[in-house]
């Protein structure tokens, strides 16, 4: 045998014994599943993209470290988005046909955006303000929502791919509602939540984050009221009775800022649309009614809602304009992250903030958006969801497409709601949030560009 082969198999055996050794089983086949993928999807890009949609909602997480106020956890689609995002730079490196670049009107404050974030990350950590491997685990996490988003623009190029990735999701939506009432009425402990899988051990409730799932829920709720409002017949049926089947689940979240978000949404939608609106009125009514009286639910969703402002709970004085007001702890410690931002944090570091996990997590978007890169980064912010608004409505209105259609109207109802609901969350950076959004985001620039008939290179 050559000694070269031998040299090789040698190496080849302490890098793996290394690896054994220093890793989690987790963490093993999770690695394991990801260079599989990535040859899968070298062959079979779009196929690949499957895997991505299913795991959005359905992949386990593994913790890998921490910082106060923050966990690192690393899921299986962290994992398999990387291993697929670089067979794809693979096969367009090889295959020089595939190596052009869809244009898309977000590109350019999303790059800001996302170039605002590494400057401001990479200041913190010259400055010695933070950690740069918890950082970089972080930061890495953010752009994977913008990996996602540019792969998915480049890889989908026919508008009949719309139909079946929504169907796929939709199968996703299914096994999501199912199991949150599993996880609710199994769960053994105090503070019980409908929870998205994965996110808590059933003997560990407290552990949940109810607020992804009612912002996922969200992104479903605007996506099937445009879906209805579209279509007749079984694709109206099915989106009825899949959003019938989703409401008690999105109440059992008790998530105040995901209600109050959803509350956006519909309004949004009854103000864009004109077909059905009568129906769509009346069965918010209905749902409204439900929601006091549902045997088991109404109760405590009430209680939930009151204890905001009211009851043993609310302790904590805030001073407004209007007067003092009484918050209850969660809610308080929300306006406080607001409040420490601005008194503390943008006064020494105005313009970029201090970076990815520069002032720990304060479950307040705006908070952690001008915590961590600044009032440059909050314009950035801004011009984003500008352009995304601008980019559905345009898709909304001119679309002749009913597919194309219902993406445009849904996300343009979505987003306003996961705007408010990033008051009380930190909605843009949750992963069962934004991978589902940013997604759905991908095919609305798709149907942008074939509607304003923008080649691949960026011009008309």
């Amino acid at each position: 045998m050559p000694i070269i082969i031998i040299i090789a198999l040698v190496l080849i055996a302490v890098f793996s014994g290394w690896i054994v050794v220093n890793f989690s089983l987790h963490l093993l086949l999770a690695g394991l599943i990801g260079v599989i993928s990535a040859f899968f999807a070298f062959f079979s890009i779009k196929s690949s993209l499957i895997l991505l949609v299913f795991s959005m909602l359905l992949s386990p997480e593994i913790a890998v470290g921490g910082v106060p106020g923050r966990n690192v956890v690393i899921r299986y689609d962290d994992v398999f988005l990387i291993m697929i995002f670089f067979a794809w730079l693979a096969r367009m490196a090889i295959f020089k046909k595939e190596g052009s670049l869809a244009y898309s009107p977000i590109t350019k404050p999303l790059l800001f955006y996302t170039l605002v974030y590494i400057i401001s990350t990479s200041f913190g950590v010259f400055r010695g303000n933070i950690e740069y491997k918890k950082a970089f685990f972080y930061l890495l996490k953010y752009i994977e929502y913008y990996i996602l988003y540019f792969m998915t623009l480049n890889v989908l190029k026919d508008e009949k791919d719309f139909s079946r990735y929504l169907k796929y999701a939709w199968i996703v939506l299914i096994a999501v509602i199912v199991y949150s009432y599993y996880y609710y009425y199994n769960a053994v402990g105090q503070d019980i939540r409908a929870s998205a899988p994965f996110e808590a051990p059933l003997d560990s409730p407290e552990e949940s984050e109810p607020a992804s799932l009612g912002g996922y829920y969200i992104i479903a709720y605007s996506i099937l009221l445009a879906l209805s409002s579209q279509y007749f017949g079984w694709m109206f049926l099915l989106s009825i009775i899949t959003m019938i089947l989703m409401y008690n689940s999105f109440l059992l979240t008790f998530s105040r800022a995901s209600y109050l978000g959803l509350i956006v949404s519909f309004t949004v939608f009854i103000f864009l649309s004109s077909k059905k609106r009568i129906f769509f009125i009346l069965a918010a009514l209905l749902g409204f009614i439900l929601a006091l009286t549902l045997p088991g639910t109404s109760e405590k969703v009430e209680n939930r809602i009151k204890s905001t402002f009211s009851g043993d709970e609310a302790i904590k004085s805030v001073n407004t304009p209007f007067g003092e007001i009484k918050l209850e702890e969660s809610a308080w410690l929300r306006y406080q992250s607001l409040i420490n931002v601005i008194n503390n944090v943008l006064p020494k570091h105005p313009a970029l903030g201090m970076g990815v996990t520069g002032i720990g997590l304060g479950d307040n978007q705006y908070a952690l958006v001008m915590g961590e890169i600044g009032l440059i980064g909050l314009a950035g912010f801004i011009w984003l969801m500008y352009s995304l608004l601008k980019v559905f409505y345009f898709i909304y209105k001119n679309s002749a497409n009913e597919i194309e259609k219902v993406i445009g109207l849904g996300l343009l109802c979505a987003l306003p709601g996961l705007l408010v609901q990033g008051l009380g969350v930190n909605t843009f950076i949750i992963v069962r949030i934004m991978e589902p959004f940013w997604f759905l985001t991908a095919l609305a620039s798709l149907a942008y560009s074939r509607i304003e008939g923008v080649n691949k290179d960026g011009r008309n």
